[in-house]
């Protein structure tokens, strides 16, 4: 099981692996060859291509740069049934395959059909400890400073720890942030989610501490409605793996596709790709879209409903949050709390998406199109630390970010995300 490695595209490269057991192949795609680190998730999913994970790991990318760090985009993953007889050891063949990597280079986060909980048992089982202990040696920490602070993605905040809640929080602060700049408050604002995984249930969790009622979820197995909001602790308490229309016994299930007929006052897309279709989105009455998964529209869905005056955040802005997190975890000069990382993780985020939409108000663009000229224009600091220089971090103030703002274009102060 050597890794070897090949070039996928002009600035690409890709190591792959056949597991020597089940005869599936994996691959990790570094989009970019440049930064000390490179981060990532895994995805175990049958089907999986290496063009896929190209897609993905440039995704990446978009996101560190938007974001500010310095670090390069990655993604890998293994074409295998992570509900098959034999998953997990194949999964933990495939972190054996990347043992350098993840030594030196690659910060591993989890994807669709890996938890995070299970790369890190597989990664103590293999003695390294963690799959993003190569973050010590690129962000420059002792051996106690990075177990100090990856110890805080075990920590409870509330009913859930860091690490389930991050990418999810941040899904509920840029949903906050873009319902606000849209004219609505976040007190009974409310929200309808497609998708009630692990990022789902996160972002549903948050957005009922908050005071936003969520009142419609759907899956691909139907849609559940309440107009006054459902008990979302309820909802969490049930087990993970039913479908949404079975978690309350609710007597009013819908078609799946009836969430994109309702009067929401945002809808978040936490589930697959291509949720909306062109027609879905001529006709959407959501005033607000929230991308959260993966290339979660097209192009042209994006473009009718912008040309509609809907508000759109992207996926590479509403699905940052794993990257996101890991710049106010690793990123501060001190140690965090974990109730910290959170806190500046919603003060990243409502800065980011303000940013964003303020530009995109302004300019008369997209708000994607902004946050790609963000990417663009964003400097790199190859033998800088990975963490720490995003302008968009709170540094005790409050929020310091348009980056749009400093090109000449006037920014307005805000306040607290509520």
């Amino acid at each position: 099981m050597d890794a070897v490695g090949a070039p996928l595209t002009t600035r690409q490269h890709v190591l792959e692996f056949v597991d020597p057991v089940e005869g599936c192949t994996g691959y990790l795609v570094y989009d970019r060859i440049e930064c000390r680190l490179a981060a990532g998730g895994c995805r175990m999913w049958p089907g999986l291509t290496v063009d896929t994970l190209s897609a993905l790991a440039e995704r990446m990318t978009l996101k560190q740069r938007v974001l500010g760090t310095n670090v390069d985009g990655a993604k890998c993953g293994v074409d295998f049934d992570p509900q098959a007889p034999g998953s997990r050891a194949v999964l933990g063949r495939f972190l054996e395959f990347l043992r350098h990597e993840l030594l030196t280079r690659f910060s591993m986060g989890c994807d669709m059909g890996t938890r995070f909980e299970q790369l890190e048992e597989l990664a103590t089982a293999m003695g390294i400890g963690s799959v993003k202990v190569a973050v010590k040696k690129a962000q420059g920490f002792s051996d106690e400073e990075f177990a100090r602070r990856q110890s805080l993605l075990d920590a409870k905040v509330g009913a859930y720890t860091v690490s389930q809640r991050r990418a999810g929080h941040a899904v509920a602060a840029a949903t906050v942030a873009a319902a606000r700049h849209a004219g609505y408050k976040v007190k009974g604002l409310h929200v309808g989610l497609q998708g009630f995984g692990n990022l789902g249930r996160a972002a549903a969790y948050s957005l009922a501490n908050w005071g936003a009622s969520v009142t419609a979820v759907g899956d691909e197995h139907g849609c559940m409605v309440d107009p006054h909001g459902f008990d979302v602790a309820r909802m969490l308490q049930a087990d993970r793996s039913r479908p949404v229309v079975d978690l309350l016994g609710q007597p009013l299930r819908l078609p799946p596709s009836v969430l994109c007929e309702l009067p929401v006052d945002v809808l978040v897309l936490a589930a697959a790709e291509d949720a909306l279709t062109p027609e879905q989105a001529a006709v959407l009455p959501a005033p607000v879209v929230v991308v959260a998964a993966n290339c979660g529209i097209t192009p042209e869905v994006e473009r009718i409903l912008t040309d509609r005056g809907v508000v759109v955040v992207p996926d590479f802005i509403g699905g940052i949050g794993g990257s996101a997190s890991m710049e106010t975890l690793f990123g501060p000069a001190s140690t965090p709390s974990p109730k910290e990382v959170l806190d500046l993780l919603e003060g990243l985020i409502d800065e980011l998406v303000t940013d964003v939409l303020g530009a995109a108000r302004t300019r008369g663009l997209p708000p994607s199109q902004v946050a790609l000229d963000i990417a663009a224009a964003a400097p790199v600091h190859p033998d800088g630390p990975p963490y720490g220089s995003s302008p968009y971090l709170p540094s005790g103030r409050r929020p310091r970010g348009n980056r749009v703002a400093k090109a000449g274009r006037p920014a307005k102060k805000r306040g607290k995300i509520r």
